[in-house]
């Protein structure tokens, strides 16, 4: 049994059993999931967005400190690449 699972080369029938079982473990587990029936409660206006707060307070140290670390800030935030990863 365990010699089902070491590394071979995936046959084209072996590909579409596979898409088949995967799509048939999405379909159940998206019906199980339309099932639950829950409030939810965590948007708070009328427009399906959250309601901002203050957020919380950092230490002055701290947040020096990340910045100076940071490979590229600008007015105070920290800028990211968006998708790099994708590539």
């Amino acid at each position: 049994m365990a010699s089902n699972f070491l590394f071979h080369k995936v046959s084209e029938k072996e590909k579409k059993e596979i898409k088949k079982q995967a799509k048939s473990l999405l379909n159940e587990f998206s019906k199980k999931l339309d099932k639950i029936k829950t409030k939810e409660d965590h948007f708070s206006n009328q427009d399906g967005l959250r309601n901002e707060g203050d957020g919380w307070k950092t230490d002055e140290e701290f947040r020096s400190t990340m910045l100076a670390n940071a490979p590229f800030v600008e007015d105070d935030f920290l800028v990211a690449e968006k998708g790099r990863w994708k590539k």
